[in-house]
C-alpha cells in the first residue's frame, strides 16, 4: 500500500508559521489537499478506534494522555511516529484505499491486540475472514487424519490449521509449536472433555502466534485453556463450562487477545492474566456468568477489557496486587464500555483463590491494591454490596493509587455504588451517575481536577470488607445448573437450526 507525508511536529506553530509567511509574501493560502481527522491517544486506547476516510485525508494523532505512546502500522514500513510524550502530534496522509490497522508498541501489538486502531480509507472490500476460518495454509483433520487432537498437533507444523470436526475429544493437549490455528468446526458440538480427571484442555507453553477457536472445552481440574511462558496468543469463540480453577487462563505471556467467549462455572474466574508486565492483553465481547470472579488479573499491567458481560458472578471486575506471583502491583487496567449486573453468587463450589480467601461477595468493579487503573463508560448495577469499589490488596501490603472512575452508571447497590476504604493515594471519582457513596459526596472530595491528595479511612467500608475476607470455607455451595446453549452452531454441517 502506498502511503505519504508523516510528521511529528507542532501543528499550530507550523500553521501559524506557514500562514505568516504567505501573509508577508503576499501570496493567498495553500489549498486545502484534503481532510483532516483528529485521534485521541489516551492510556490505554485510541478514541475513535476506528475512523473512515477518503483517499488524500490525513489523520492526526494527540497524545492526550498521561504516558509515553507511538503508533505503529502492523504492516512493515507503512508508517510510525516514534515516541510520543503527553501533548504531542503525529500525523499521516492516506493515499490508496484499504485497511491500515496499527497499534501503540507499549501498550498494544500488532493483531488487534491491546491498544491499537485501525484506519479504513475509501470503500475497500471487506476484509478477510477472521484468521483460520479461511485460509490456504496447510490443514490437518481431527479425526480424518489422526484419531486426536495430541496427535495432530504433535504432526503439525509451523503455520498449520488443525480442524477438529464434531465430536467429544476426552484429552489434554500440549502445544509447543508456534503459527499454529485449532478450531472447531462447530462451536457447541466440538468439545474437550476432562470429565473432572484432566488438569488442562489445552496447555500452550513457551510458544507464540497460537490461535484456538471456535469449540468448547469444559470439566477440567485446572483451566480450560491455559496460556504459559507465551506471545501473540488468541482464544476467540470459546465455550469454557465448569473448569474447577480458570476458563481461559494467561500466565506471564503478552500481546494476547481473550475475544468473543463465554466463561461458566469456574471456581477462581472465568477470565483471568496475570504476572506480566507491559502484558498488551485484550479482553472483549466476552460473557462470564456464575464464576467466583468474573475477571481476575493479578499482577498484570496494561490489560483492556472492553465490551464485554458480567452477570451472577461472586464478583464481576477484579484487577488486583497479590504476593502469589511475581511483577507487583497490578498497574494500567482499562475496564471500558462493560454491563457489570448483579453479581451476587457466593455457591459456586471453592477452587483455587475461592479456597482459602473470602470476596465481598456483591461487587460489581473492585480495585484491589492496584494503580493507574481506569472504570470508565460502565453500567454497573444491582449489587448486594458495591458497585465500584477501591481497597487495598486482599493482604493489605499493597495499597491503591492513582486509580480513575469515571462517566460510569452505578445503580440499586445494598450498600453504596461508589466506594472507597481511604487506603492509598490519588484514587478519583468524577462524572458518575450514581445515587449513594461512602464515603459521602465521594465526587466532592476525591474529584478527580483535585489530584494530587491522600485518601482518607472510611470505617464503614474498612469494617466490611475487612469481614467478608474470612469464612470461605464455610459459606455454602453448590454446583451450578447446565448453562443454556444452542445445541449446534448455526450454518455448520448438521445444524438445522
Amino acid at each position: 500500500m502506498a502511503t505519504t507525508n508523516s510528521t511529528r511536529v507542532s501543528f499550530r506553530a507550523f500553521f501559524a508559521l506557514v500562514g505568516g509567511l504567505l501573509v508577508l509574501l503576499g501570496l493567498p493560502p495553500a489549498p486545502s489537499q484534503g481532510a483532516t481527522t483528529t485521534v485521541s491517544m489516551r492510556d490505554n486506547r485510541f478514541t475513535p478506534q476506528e475512523v473512515r476516510i477518503d483517499p488524500g485525508d490525513t489523520v492526526i494523532w494527540v497524545n492526550e494522555g498521561a504516558r509515553v505512546h507511538d503508533i505503529k502500522s502492523d504492516e512493515q514500513g507503512e508508517f510510525r511516529s516514534g515516541d510520543m510524550q503527553p501533548g504531542d502530534t503525529y500525523q499521516h496522509t492516506f493515499t490508496e484505499e484499504g485497511y491500515y490497522y496499527y497499534h501503540c508498541t507499549y501498550h498494544g501489538a500488532s493483531g488487534h491486540v491491546g491498544m491499537w486502531g485501525v484506519v479504513i480509507v475509501g470503500n475497500p472490500p471487506p476484509p478477510d475472514q477472521e484468521v483460520g476460518e479461511k485460509d490456504d495454509r496447510p490443514k490437518l483433520f481431527v479425526p480424518d487424519d489422526f484419531p486426536t487432537i495430541q496427535k495432530a498437533v504433535d504432526a503439525a507444523n509451523k503455520g498449520t490449521t488443525i480442524v477438529i470436526r464434531p465430536g467429544e475429544y476426552r484429552e489434554a493437549v500440549v502445544v509447543t509449536t508456534p503459527h499454529l490455528v485449532i478450531r472447531g468446526v462447530d462451536r457447541f458440538r466440538t468439545v474437550l472433555n476432562g470429565q473432572d480427571k484432566r488438569v488442562n484442555g489445552f496447555t500452550v507453553d513457551g510458544t507464540h502466534h497460537v490461535t484456538i477457536m471456535n469449540l468448547t472445552v469444559r470439566n477440567y481440574t485446572g483451566n480450560g485453556i491455559y496460556f504459559v511462558d507465551t506471545k501473540y496468543y488468541t482464544a476467540n469463540k470459546i465455550d469454557s463450562i465448569k473448569n474447577r480453577t480458570y476458563g481461559l487462563y494467561a500466565f506471564n505471556s503478552y500481546y494476547g487477545v481473550f475475544r468473543n467467549s463465554y466463561g461458566y462455572g469456574s471456581g477462581d474466574s472465568a477470565f483471568y492474566i496475570g504476572q506480566c508486565l507491559g502484558c498488551g492483553a485484550l479482553i472483549e465481547n466476552v460473557k462470564s456468568v456464575k464464576n467466583y470472579l468474573g475477571y481476575s488479573g493479578t499482577n498484570a499491567t496494561g490489560v483492556t477489557i472492553r465490551d464485554s458481560v458480567f452477570a451472577r458472578n461472586g464478583a464481576g471486575i477484579v484487577p488486583n496486587t497479590l504476593p502469589t506471583e511475581e511483577l507487583a502491583p497490578n498497574r494500567g487496567t482499562f475496564m471500558y464500555n462493560n454491563l457489570v449486573k448483579n453479581n451476587n453468587y457466593s455457591k459456586i463450589p471453592p477452587k483455587g483463590f475461592s479456597e482459602t480467601v473470602g470476596i465481598p461477595f456483591g461487587t460489581g468493579i473492585w480495585f484491589a491494591g492496584i494503580e493507574n487503573s481506569v472504570a470508565r463508560n460502565n453500567v454497573v448495577v444491582d449489587h448486594d454490596r458495591y458497585g465500584i469499589l477501591i481497597t487495598p490488596s486482599i493482604d493489605a501490603d499493597s495499597l491503591p493509587k492513582n486509580n480513575t472512575v469515571t462517566y460510569n452508571v452505578i445503580r440499586n447497590s445494598g450498600m453504596y455504588d461508589l466506594a472507597i476504604d481511604g487506603g492509598g493515594e490519588d484514587n478519583c471519582f468524577s462524572f458518575n451517575d450514581f445515587s449513594t457513596s461512602g464515603p459521602p459526596d465521594v465526587e466532592t472530595l476525591y474529584a478527580c481536577s483535585a489530584r494530587p491528595f491522600a485518601n482518607a479511612p472510611f470505617g464503614p467500608v474498612i469494617t466490611d470488607v475487612t469481614a467478608s475476607l474470612s469464612g470461605s470455607q464455610t459459606r455454602e455451595w453448590e454446583e451450578p445448573a447446565e448453562p443454556k446453549r444452542p445445541r449446534c452452531q448455526k450454518g455448520k454441517p448438521g445444524c438445522n437450526r
